[in-house]
């Protein structure tokens, strides 16, 4: 899965207190890709001057939200950082309430399972179970990806109102990662269109060439976009007739999920996709 662009901050507005934002972007800036990083390159990357960004370390350190390694004077993350991460996670019912579900559905399939959450236009990785296989997909806990090159990110999308599907393209563009990869808002609208139609969501080789993944939206008791579930695996493993019945586990997991979390029923059975697509 590839990364999204972590180092662009939302748009600001008049409620917004700049020191805070600033130090907020700080701390944005360090990602998997990236978790050790200088002052001089913090404050290439910010556009402000290095005193600046010195002051802010200094003061985000103070409270141990990064750390600076004594030998290479680069920073990292700190504790506090985990701790909140924590504290999310406790506090949330999703993931206590999906991971037996999760569980069950890599137990079933022996791929690798999913569940991301919708964050600052975005998706982020907050459980995976990754696959036995010796070659299997990772399971980038922790990760955020592109909402419209992604399972995941599309099966979100499909369960947006228009104008936040709108906001999130004007936002964040649509890069193109593969030669799959849908990168017009005409091909993006077809494709929610045929995810809402179907109930889960297809990526097939648009965000890395060798994966595919297939996707279900869930949504909380107030029917507002929630979550994501999926199966990947390397295209080789899945497609055909493996694809529908994977795809079918999916949705019926997602919506075992959903019911969990005290949402409506669907009126829809999962088993029908396999006869359906055929």
């Amino acid at each position: 899965m590839r990364s999204a662009s972590l180092d662009r901050a939302p748009p600001g507005d008049q409620y917004h207190v700049g020191a805070v934002r600033k130090a907020l972007e700080v701390l944005c800036q360090f990602t998997a890709e990236h978790p050790s990083l200088g002052v001089s390159e913090l404050s290439r990357r910010l556009g402000i001057p290095k005193s600046t960004t010195h002051n802010l370390l200094r003061t985000l350190e103070a409270f141990d939200f990064v750390h600076q390694d004594p030998a290479t004077r680069q920073f990292r993350l700190g504790a506090r950082v985990y701790e909140l991460g924590l504290r999310f996670s406790r506090n949330t019912r999703l993931v206590p309430v999906a991971w037996p579900y999760l569980q069950r559905l890599a137990a079933e399939t022996k791929e690798t399972v999913k569940l991301g959450v919708l964050s600052n236009q975005e998706v982020l990785i907050v459980a995976a179970v990754e696959s036995p296989y010796e070659l299997h997909t990772r399971g980038d806990e922790g990760v955020r990806a592109w909402l419209h090159s992604t399972g995941l990110g599309k099966a979100i999308l499909a369960r947006l109102p228009e104008r936040e599907v709108r906001a999130v393209v004007a936002a964040r563009g649509l890069p193109r990662f593969t030669p799959h990869t849908i990168a017009t808002p005409a091909a993006l609208d077809a494709e929610l269109l045929r995810i809402r139609a179907d109930g889960y969501a297809i990526d097939r080789e648009e965000s890395e060439l060798g994966v595919v993944c297939v996707a279900a939206p869930m949504t909380d008791s107030n029917g507002g976009a929630l979550a994501a579930l999926s199966v990947s695996a390397p295209a080789t493993r899945l497609a055909g007739d493996g694809l529908r019945a994977c795809a079918a586990k999916v949705l019926g997991t997602a919506w075992a999920i959903e019911a969990a979390l005290g949402a409506p029923r669907p009126a829809a059975d999962p088993k029908r996709i396999r006869k359906e697509k055929q």
